[in-house]
């Protein structure tokens, strides 16, 4: 009886181990929300004015290697014809992913909302990652 009793107890615990882990805040990049919020702004004025050097600023090496000019064109003509201009930058939410600070932001566009995901390195500086995701640029070109 008393090893089923340590066994009921030790379950107990792990469950609520479990439980209380995944309850932790988010960690951030090794910026404020803030500078989180004004870099992401400045980046998306940047991509609607093609503006290839601004844009790229605040990317790693592996950002800057992935973006040429070129692509960095033609994305801002496919959210451009999609959503319309860039208008305002809404307030982020912020969760983790094997090493990742994510932070997704909803965005204000002259035709809808954008949601625009950038990544960043647990305390890190430099734009790792970035993503769109609206119901325009999810139609099939046409």
């Amino acid at each position: 009886m008393k090893k089923f009793t340590n066994l009921i107890a030790l379950s107990v615990l792990i469950l609520v181990l479990l439980i209380t882990s995944g309850c932790s805040a988010a960690k951030p990049a090794g910026l404020t929300d803030q500078q989180v919020t004004s870099l992401t702004e400045n980046m998306l004025k940047a991509l609607d004015a093609n503006n290839y050097e601004d844009f790229t600023r605040d990317f790693s090496d592996k950002m800057i290697s992935a973006f040429t000019p070129d692509q960095v064109t033609a994305l801002q003509a496919l959210i451009g014809n999609a959503s319309g201009k860039f208008i305002s930058i809404g307030t982020p939410t912020l969760m983790n992913n094997q090493g990742y600070a994510i932070y997704r932001f909803p965005c204000k566009y002259e035709n809808e909302t954008v949601y625009v995901t950038i990544t960043f390195l647990i305390d890190g500086q430099k734009v790792e990652g970035l993503f769109f995701d609206s119901a325009n640029l999810r139609k099939p070109a046409q």
